[in-house]
C-alpha cells in the first residue's frame, strides 16, 4: 500500500501489465497508445459505451450509433423515464419530456438497445443529423411523414428531400368510403403542383369525388374536375399553397355509392427561394 500511495509514475516510456507477454501503454510525444508486449504494434483497448461528450467510442457505438438513425416511434411529452424493449429502435422526441424524463428535450433522439434491461440513451440533437423516418408521427411539436429523411438544424427538423429542390409524390388508392386520408402527410408551407384522380372502376351514378384536406375538402379538385362513372385520368395542375399546417390528403367520395375504385396522385413539393 506505501508504494502504491507514492507511485506518481513511471521513467519509461512503455508501460507493461500482466507480465513480459502482456500488453500495454506507450507514450508518443503527447499520445497514449495501447500497444502489444514487444511495443511494435497496436493492441485492441476494450471499454464500455461513451457517456460524456470526450469518452472514447467503441467500435459498436460507431458501427450502431453513429450513423443516420431509422426513426420507428415517437415521445410526446412523455413524464417517466422510457424503458429498453426487446427490440432496437430510435425515438425522436417531438414535444420535450417533463418530471423524470426532462432530459428528453425536444429533436432529440432516443436509442432503445432491444436489451429490454434499463433505461434508453439519449442521443443529440446533433445540428446536421440526419434521421429516417419510417411511420407518420403527429401530435407533437415535430410532425414527420413516414418514409422521409430529416435533418437537424440546430432548432427544428427540415425535410431533406424537398430542401433539395425536389417534388415528391402521394400515391394511394381509393374505393367508395366516404372520407379517405393518405397515410403520410404533406408538411406545412409545402406547394401542391398538380392532382390526379384515375377511375379504375367506375362508380355509381350520383357519385362525387374532391380531393382536399381537412378543413378544405376541395382545394386541389372539385366535385365538377373528374367524372367518377368514367374510366379516365382527371388532372389539375395549379399552384395551390398547402397552409401552415401539415395534413394528409383527405379524399370525400359522396353519393354513397356501391361500386368504384381509383388512385389519387398529389404531387409537391417545400420550393427553394
Amino acid at each position: 500500500m506505501g508504494v502504491f500511495k507514492k507511485l506518481a509514475g513511471v521513467i519509461n516510456s512503455f508501460f507493461q501489465i500482466g507480465g513480459p507477454a502482456g500488453p500495454g501503454i506507450n507514450a508518443n510525444g503527447a499520445a497514449l497508445e495501447s500497444r502489444n508486449a514487444a511495443n511494435n504494434a497496436f493492441a485492441v483497448h476494450r471499454g464500455g459505451f461513451p457517456i460524456a461528450d470526450n469518452d472514447f467510442t467503441t467500435k459498436a457505438y460507431v458501427d450502431e450509433i453513429a450513423r443516420p438513425f431509422i426513426v420507428t416511434a415517437q415521445a410526446n411529452a412523455v413524464s417517466a423515464l422510457i424503458a429498453n424493449s426487446g427490440v432496437e429502435h430510435y425515438i425522436v422526441v417531438s414535444t420535450p419530456g417533463t418530471g423524470a424524463a426532462a432530459a428528453y428535450i425536444a429533436g432529440t433522439v432516443l436509442w432503445d438497445d432491444g436489451s429490454g434491461v434499463g433505461n434508453v440513451v439519449i442521443l443529440g440533437p446533433t445540428t446536421g443529423q440526419p434521421i429516417i423516418v419510417t411511420a407518420t408521427l403527429v401530435g407533437g411539436t415535430f410532425t414527420f411523414s413516414a418514409n422521409a429523411q430529416y435533418v437537424w438544424t440546430g432548432a427544428t427538423w427540415l425535410l431533406l428531400a424537398p430542401s433539395l429542390g425536389q417534388v415528391l409524390t402521394i400515391d394511394f388508392a381509393i374505393g367508395t368510403a366516404a372520407s379517405q386520408s393518405s397515410t403520410s402527410v404533406i408538411p406545412a408551407n409545402a406547394v401542391v403542383w398538380r392532382s390526379d384522380v384515375t377511375i379504375t372502376t367506375p362508380y355509381s351514378g350520383g357519385a362525387t369525388i374532391s380531393v382536399g384536406q381537412t378543413g378544405t375538402a376541395a382545394l386541389l379538385q372539385g366535385t365538377a374536375d373528374n367524372v367518377p362513372q368514367t374510366v379516365d385520368e382527371y388532372t389539375s395542375d395549379a399552384r395551390i399553397a398547402w397552409g401552415g399546417t401539415p395534413f394528409a390528403v383527405l379524399v370525400t367520395v359522396g353519393g354513397a355509392p356501391g361500386a368504384g375504385a381509383g388512385v389519387v396522385s398529389v404531387h409537391y413539393s417545400l420550393p427553394l427561394s
